[in-house]
């Protein structure tokens, strides 16, 4: 079975493998067995971090529950390197950068190399929110990577025909010092097991260019006026030291000149960016990249088409809206009906209960409580990035009493049936669960009859 390894690096990395997380959620065609996120992030508290790890634990959950067998909904296999996504990076959560190269049993001709190599406010800098736009500091410090046990576990489980995905920003410090320095280690290393194939793996990344901005602070060393020449500089490096050298297979590009502000928040518990529409596209490059086989090296812009403000389904070219409009779709016709008549889904009038022999204890239990948790966050994400400057208005996500009118200014498709809205939904669940080869796996039956109903329904109602 084929993996692909996806490494995320600093806050952007884990706020596009939340996207991700949604999409493999909702079933989208990937041509890959299993997703294995692999975070690198010195800021272990960063809350885009923790929420993106909440969300995955809870995406395993399910899947744990509903089993191997293909039941549409939490379709793939989402894996963790031994215990975790992490990859640690250590000697950074209460240590100068100074202190980590301990300047100070250096010989004095390596400390004046070190002074004319690094800034004061370099030296003295605090790692342990990450490297604050400073990719030189970065690049020194994530060179123990490799040297870590997740990493050798990587390299232990990578096989012919797994691939390899990094995600990184080009315009902070964690991601534009990590993704270079990964990506030559991947390609030009020996010092690890099964080097040979990873050596000659495909890999593909995406560089996200500037999309938001921070409030100038005085007590933060984050300033984004900076973020665009940062972004020009990498550019012209990667140009000469990654393209021209085809180390990469795939190279996709993604970022956007309206530009939202958010506070100025180093990192730690308050660095906790709505989801937006770069992050969404970002995903969905994985997504191309595992469908396709790239000779190197390839770059690929990810764009949308008549964009003056809000971007909806119809801004996406073909190749993305046949990959995303469905799945979406389906999953909000599914947090929806869980929101809004869990009571009757639940109850005994609901003639697939009998069906499928999902009593009270079935609807009491932690899997359902999982799976509505899970949907809610699904909720969450499209209204973060409906609110979010560029808007991303893919659907009206309160659809209340009326579950098919979720494409905005589109009304839904007639159906020859004197069954309206949720009468209809709950026609085609009970024809579902009626029709199902049932298991003796009740979350499986569950999630199964929900896919088939509402897949149904999209392509009968819904107008994109």
């Amino acid at each position: 079975m084929s993996k692909c390894y996806v490494f995320a690096i600093g806050g952007t990395g884990s706020r596009v493998l939340r996207a991700l997380t949604m999409l493999l959620a909702g079933n989208v065609k990937i041509n890959t067995e299993e997703i294995v996120p692999i975070i690198i992030d010195p800021d272990v508290s960063n809350a885009d971090l923790t929420r993106a790890v909440k969300l995955m634990d809870c995406y395993n959950s399910i899947k744990e529950c509903i089993g191997e067998g293909n039941c549409g909904f939490f379709n793939k296999k989402l894996s963790k390197l031994n215990t975790n996504y992490s990859i640690p990076v250590s000697n950074t959560s209460d240590m100068t950068f100074e202190n980590f190269m301990d300047v100070a049993s250096m010989s004095k001709e390596n400390q004046a190399l070190v002074n004319m190599l690094f800034s004061k406010k370099n030296l003295k800098s605090s790692m342990k929110v990450g490297f604050k736009g400073n990719p030189n500091v970065g690049c020194v410090v994530l060179n123990q990577i490799i040297k870590s046990k997740q990493f050798a576990e990587f390299a232990n489980t990578f096989v012919e025909g797994d691939k390899i995905f990094i995600i990184s920003s080009i315009f902070g410090g964690t991601g534009a010092s990590g993704f270079p320095l990964l990506l030559k280690t991947l390609r030009k290393s020996t010092d690890f097991p099964n080097y040979s194939i990873i050596n000659n793996a495909e890999i593909g990344a995406i560089s996200v260019l500037p999309y938001f901005r921070v409030r100038s602070s005085k007590e933060s060393e984050i300033d984004s006026s900076t973020f665009v020449s940062k972004a020009v500089a990498a550019l012209a490096y990667y140009e000469n030291n990654i393209y021209r050298d085809k180390l990469i297979n795939a190279f996709y590009f993604a970022g956007d000149d309206v530009a939202n502000v958010y506070d100025n928040n180093e990192g730690g518990h308050l660095q906790k960016n709505q989801a937006h529409l770069i992050e969404f596209i970002a995903a969905t490059a994985i997504v191309d990249f595992c469908n396709n086989h790239y000779e190197p090296t390839q770059n690929l812009e990810l764009g949308i088409k008549d964009v003056i403000d809000e971007v909806n389904l119809g801004k996406f070219y073909k190749e993305i809206s046949e990959m995303v409009d469905g799945t979406l779709a389906r999953m909000l016709l599914f947090a929806n009906c869980l929101r809004y008549k869990y009571e009757f889904i639940s109850s005994p009038h609901f003639n697939a209960n009998n069906l499928l022999d999902m009593k009270s204890d079935f609807y009491e239990g932690q899997f359902l409580r999982n799976l509505k948790s899970f949907l809610s966050s699904y909720l969450e994400w499209l209204m973060e990035m409906r609110d979010n400057v560029r808007s991303l208005n893919m659907f009206k996500v309160e659809s209340g009493r009326t579950p098919f009118d979720i494409v905005p200014n589109v009304s839904p498709k007639s159906v020859h049936s004197i069954k309206s809205n949720y009468n209809l939904y709950y026609d085609r669940l009970n024809t579902a669960a009626a029709k199902l080869k049932r298991s003796s796996n009740r979350e499986n039956n569950f999630v199964k009859m929900f896919y088939e109903a509402t897949n149904k329904l999209v392509d009968e109602k819904i107008n994109f």
